[in-house]
């Protein structure tokens, strides 16, 4: 089947998406699909108004599913359940902060709920405030102030502005929590703690450059683009795969394997303008 190879770059696969579920003794309808891609499926749920109301029940709700598909006949459910548990893992750490996903609870083996954060990304380009960088940089202190390393802060679709205007970030999968010791010692726990926080530092005033260079001072300019030698690593290894990975999907789409029977809109990241480039 031609679609055969777009099931198998999908979280889920060919197993069907959830259209309903019961929280809380609430029951709620699928409204959309936020994004799909290989390691998950994020999906919008909406309160249905039946005889079992409950006022208290946020009004909608996101589902985000692990990858439970096999890839190529391997097995690959242990890392869908694997990614769902250290995102719940370090969500609870984060709960006093009203600026990141209010965990509702779990689903099932693959899946978390959370309640639904109304905005826009970053990537979707909206109209910056004045304060959005102070506050989120703020928001980022108290991220890090739980020992926490947010590592995936390059992607400035993970960094919502909310309809009050206030930042939020969502999308803690790759995120660290560094215990007080590693192996034992207190200093190897600092180390590896202030070099990923380092790293979201980094990438907040390259966001910062980028989107609200006006508010930047030279100190903040020489941050942005201050890399680091991880950095530099990283990009090394990684900016060929990416390219590789681009070009694949830009061949696999063009040739329309990878359409499914999903309608979803495209997110930035899986938007197929992209994978031509």
């Amino acid at each position: 089947m031609k679609a055969g190879i777009g099931y198998q770059l999908k979280a889920w696969g060919r197993h069907e998406l959830p259209r309903s579920l019961r929280l809380n003794q609430m029951d709620y309808r699928f409204i959309r699909v936020f994004k799909h891609d290989f390691f998950a499926a994020t999906l919008l749920f909406k309160k249905s108004y039946n005889k079992t109301r409950i006022k208290e029940a946020p009004h909608q709700i996101v589902l985000k599913l692990g990858r439970r598909a096999d890839f190529l006949g391997i097995p690959f459910g242990w890392l869908g359940r694997a990614l769902i548990g250290h995102e719940i893992s370090i969500l609870r750490y984060l709960q006093q902060i009203p600026a990141v996903p209010q965990l509702l609870g779990g689903y099932g083996k693959w899946g978390l709920i959370y309640e639904y954060i109304p905005g826009k990304s970053l990537d979707q380009r909206p109209i910056i405030p004045n304060e959005f960088f102070d506050r989120l940089e703020k928001l980022i202190k108290q991220i890090h102030q739980c020992r926490i390393a947010y590592v995936d802060m390059n992607k400035q679709g993970n960094i919502l502005l909310g309809e009050d205007g206030l930042p939020r970030m969502i999308d803690f999968q790759i995120a660290w929590h560094i215990p007080h010791r590693v192996l034992g010692c207190k200093r190897i726990a600092h180390f590896i703690l202030d070099l990923l926080q380092q790293e979201d530092r980094y990438h907040f005033y390259k966001h910062k450059r980028r989107l609200r260079r006006d508010l930047m001072d030279d100190k903040e300019l020489e941050k942005s683009r201050r890399i680091s030698g991880w950095i530099a690593l990283h990009r090394a290894g990684t900016r060929p795969l990416t390219k590789l990975r681009r070009r694949i999907l830009g061949y696999l789409f063009k040739r329309g394997h990878l359409m499914t029977n999903e309608s979803v809109p495209h997110s930035s990241e899986t938007d197929p303008t992209r994978w031509m480039k």
